[in-house]
Order: structure tokens, then sequence, then C-alpha cells
């Protein structure tokens, strides 16, 4: 009875043992041009991860400056963008201002600062209860665009 019950128990863990639940997919080689732009733009970053972007973009994975950053790329290698998360505390005080003139009964909840050819940029994630708003602002503060 003791053995019964020994393997009733073991059988869970020996099946949630073997179960991968890494869905993704192999990672992409990345070529010289993608490669060498992380090289200058972002110098000693190590490349983490290559994936597919649920976009169609490349988006590769590095730390650098002691960041985790995503560097996304277009099929033709060109660079879009490069993102990474800061703490809502480190906005400057000014967007800080415009945004709570602009939304006074929402929160700052999330903020990903955004290198882009254009131009840098923060998205904000603003909150109000259940109510999310996604916003675009420029580093002096002007709302670009809201989601």
């Amino acid at each position: 009875m003791k053995r019964v019950l020994y393997y009733l128990f073991l059988l869970p863990a020996i099946i949630f043992a073997s179960c991968n639940d890494d869905d993704s997919s192999p990672a992409i080689e990345l070529s010289s041009t993608v490669r060498s732009f992380i090289e200058t733009k972002y110098p000693g970053a190590v490349i983490t991860e290559t994936e597919w972007a649920g976009n169609g973009l490349i988006e590769v994975d590095i730390t650098h400056d002691s960041k985790n950053k995503e560097v996304y790329f277009t099929r033709a290698d060109e660079w879009v963008r490069t993102e990474w998360d800061i703490a809502p505390v480190s906005l400057p005080q000014d967007v800080k201002n415009a945004i709570a003139t602009a939304y006074p009964d929402y929160e700052i909840d999330d903020v990903d600062y955004v290198e882009a050819p254009a131009g840098d940029y923060y998205d904000v994630n603003i909150e109000k209860g259940n109510f999310e708003k996604y916003l675009k602002v420029s580093l002096d503060g002007a709302v670009i665009e809201e989601l």
C-alpha cells in the first residue's frame, strides 16, 4: 500500500517535470548589419535573445549599461526603435507635471524610454481605477499621442 501511495504522489511530479513550457521559437541568426549597429550604438552590449516580435519585427534583447533593452529591426535590417523600462519616479519633473495636468485623476503605472530614428520619447501607461491609457510623451512633456 505504501508503494501505491508513493507512486500516486510521484506521478504528478514526473508529469509536470517533463512538461516543457518553453514555446519560444529558435533564435534568429542576425545579419552583420544588425550586429554592427548594436555594437556601434550600444558598445559593450550583450545579446541575450533574438526572436520575431508579434508585428513582424525582429526583436533583439540586449543588456547594456546594466539595463535590459529591446532593440527592434525590420526584416530589411533597418533599426525601428530601442526601448527599456524606467521607474515612474525617474521621469523628469516636467514630464510628470504635464501628465498630471492633462490627466489629473490618473496615476503613472509603467514607463518605457524609447529611442527611435525620429527622436526619443516616453511610452507611459496611466491608470484610473479600471481604466488605462497609453501615452507617447516627448522628453519635454508634450503628449504626442494617446492610445
